[in-house]
């Protein structure tokens, strides 16, 4: 039974029946074959024949609480457990049972102080800690139970689930770093872990290496060939790292999947988009659309397409409509102040930027397109370099606050300030014949 022959155990504990049917240990020994065979009613009924013979035999009550667990027969399975440690109170596997079936219960509370009471007898039981980390989380507990995971790898240091809990606890506090070397500790135990995979591309995701956090999903993805999710996350991978091409691939086959996943749709769009190719990316932002025509997102990112072709109009109709359902969206108003000052409607598009202001002070874009509005709408050179230094109090390195500015000073007659300004932006990189 040792070396996993369960069969050939069961085939001898059976023998030793034959030749001694009162031998309580051989009835329990039997049960415990049963249960490694995942035979658990057949197990029950073996268990409660050794108690029938020896009541006081601590191993088959305890035996019996597992059958009745697996069976689902918890408040039974309690009861069993109980017998177990009436007649040892001090072994921490019946402690340990009692404390899992007390959680299946939803008895947090008292589970708790079941598997306090298993550790207390063994600070070692790594089991113990594990199950105590899981109820942790579940009532909110998260450094405790993050603690309790930290200290089930460190006695278990090949429990897959524990390893690949202590990822998500990490991940669930920002903490990539820390769960990435919990999801490679989990994909080193098992290969083949497509979960863990995704996890840990996850993790690289937010950790900005996006080259590795698309093998990662790549990785997933051939494991799980089906898996709609693994393939939209390597597209968003493959994104975010510059392989539009690549990435189009893959959200074709997220779509192929899953032809309802707007975002994999938009994620497509969005790759044309770097490929500047926009007609295709606008009819791929329409099917996103389709599936979710209010999402504010998609409406945007199909404006930021209309305008690169010129279509300021339809770019500004989009805007409008994703400020009316979104009006506390600071970047959309200054999009759709742009859009406006393109179509030369600078008093609207002075309007939609102080929207963004009154939203966001402290969003530098909108003070800068702001003074450009006021240069080229009323020529009010005063106004718009109040705007233009205020882009710079926020990020006095903004190269192009500084070019502006320099550029108002000159409409100005202000010659000596201007020339002062733009060496300020020389200095941080412009160059002459530069778009400002």
């Amino acid at each position: 039974m040792q070396t996993g022959s369960l069969e050939v155990s069961l085939d001898c504990f059976n023998k030793s029946i034959q030749l001694d049917g009162a031998n309580a240990s051989a009835w329990m020994k039997k049960g415990q074959a049963l249960s490694g065979m995942e035979r658990y009613a057949d197990a029950l009924s073996v268990y409660n024949e050794s108690i029938k013979r020896a009541p006081d035999l601590a191993e088959a009550w305890y035996g019996k609480g597992l059958a009745l667990a697996h069976l689902g027969r918890y408040n039974e399975s309690i009861a069993a457990f109980d017998g177990a440690i009436n007649l040892h109170p001090k072994v921490a596997l019946s402690w340990y049972g009692k404390g899992l079936v007390l959680a299946n219960l939803g008895k947090y509370n008292e589970s708790m102080l079941a598997l306090d009471k298993a550790l207390e007898l063994d600070e070692k039981l790594a089991s113990a800690w594990y199950s105590k980390a899981l109820i942790l989380a579940d009532k909110g507990q998260n450094n405790e139970s993050l603690a309790a995971l930290k200290r089930t790898v460190e006695l278990d240091t090949e429990n897959e689930d524990a390893w690949f809990n202590l990822g998500l606890a990490f991940t669930n506090m920002g903490n990539y770093s820390d769960a990435l070397l919990a999801y490679n500790r989990v994909t080193d135990l098992n290969p083949i872990n497509a979960p863990a995979f995704v996890k840990k591309g996850e993790a690289l995701l937010a950790l900005g290496r996006y080259f590795e956090s698309s093998q990662a999903f790549q990785r997933a993805s051939k494991i799980d060939t089906m898996d709609a999710d693994a393939w939209y996350s390597n597209a968003l991978a493959l994104r975010l790292s510059g392989r539009y091409n690549d990435s189009i691939a893959a959200y074709n086959k997220t779509i192929e999947l899953d032809p309802a996943n707007a975002a994999a749709w938009n994620g497509q769009a969005l790759a044309y988009t770097e490929l500047k190719n926009y007609d295709i990316s606008i009819k791929l932002f329409d099917k996103a659309m389709e599936i979710y025509p209010e999402e504010i997102g998609f409406l945007y990112n199909k404006a930021l397409a209309l305008y690169e072709l010129g279509n300021y109009s339809e770019a500004v109709a989009l805007l409008q409509k994703t400020v009316e359902l979104h009006p506390e969206c600071a970047k959309c108003w200054n999009r759709l102040g742009l859009s406006l000052a393109k179509m030369e409607m600078f008093s609207e598009a002075i309007k939609a930027y102080d929207k963004a202001i009154e939203l966001d002070p402290d969003y530098l874009e909108p003070w800068n397109n702001r003074g450009i509005a006021q240069v080229m709408g009323s020529e009010d050179f005063v106004e718009a370099l109040k705007n233009f230094d205020k882009a710079i109090e926020i990020d006095p390195n903004c190269m192009q606050a500084w070019v502006n500015k320099a550029n108002a000073l000159k409409l100005a007659d202000r010659g000596p300030e201007a020339s002062s300004a733009l060496e300020k932006a020389k200095r941080l990189g412009y160059q002459a014949g530069s778009s400002s």
